[in-house]
């Protein structure tokens, strides 16, 4: 009850203002989510590990703006319009799986960010469909370079063997993992790879969006 009159009260004070334009009323306003571009076409290089890579959106415009103050600016509300992306994307495009998974930080990196932008993104796409979001269990057991400042050679080799299940039961069957923006896709990979190590039989990369296109 306190909870939700502080919200209203937040809300008269500090409206929401859209990422892509600056409108008030929403975090991404209706004229900017039309406006957001498809991804087109899926990965080339597909790691093994991973049954089906899906990107939904080219990272640029209103999305990046929106990404941005996500995970940089930390405004940890946006997740729930972009998680909202993601759950429209699979009642689009269904997948079949059991759980939702997100690509996990490093103990280091997260206590420098305060929390991890991918996991923030996922709970509010499995919140948003009644799906199940897996809690601790998937770790990354060393902290890597950024991957960024690497080639597609050198960030598979960062991140191989980076990740670890460490819960005390298996991982459910299905599991599809997400992360808000995808490179060459190594990191997920390694990701699934601990995860297929600990039992699951299928892992599914979904991420919010991508740069460039695979043409």
């Amino acid at each position: 009850m306190v909870g939700g009159l502080l919200e209203t009260l937040l809300a008269l004070l500090f409206p929401d203002r859209c990422a892509g334009c600056g409108k008030r009323g929403a975090l991404l306003c209706d004229a900017c989510r039309a406006g957001l571009r498809r991804y087109s076409g899926g990965l080339r290089n597909q790691p093994a590990s991973l049954k089906e890579v899906r990107i939904v959106y080219l990272f640029d415009g209103a999305l990046r703006a929106a990404v941005h103050q996500l995970k940089y600016r930390k405004q940890r509300r946006m997740a729930i319009p972009l998680g909202e992306l993601l759950a429209a994307d699979l009642a689009t495009h269904p997948l079949e799986f059991d759980a939702v998974a997100a690509v996990p930080l490093h103990a280091k990196r997260l206590a420098e960010r305060g929390f991890n932008q991918a996991e923030t993104l996922a709970t509010a796409m499995a919140r948003s469909r009644g799906s199940t979001m897996l809690g601790a269990g998937l770790v990354r057991t060393r902290a890597t370079e950024q991957q960024a400042r690497l080639d597609a050679r050198a960030r598979a080799m960062n991140v191989d063997g980076a990740f670890a299940w460490v819960a005390s039961t298996p991982p459910p069957a299905r599991i599809v993992l997400v992360d808000d923006v995808l490179t060459t896709g190594a990191t997920m990979g390694a990701c699934a790879a601990a995860l297929r190590a600990a039992g699951a039989e299928a892992v599914y990369g979904l991420a919010l969006a991508r740069s460039r296109p695979d043409w």
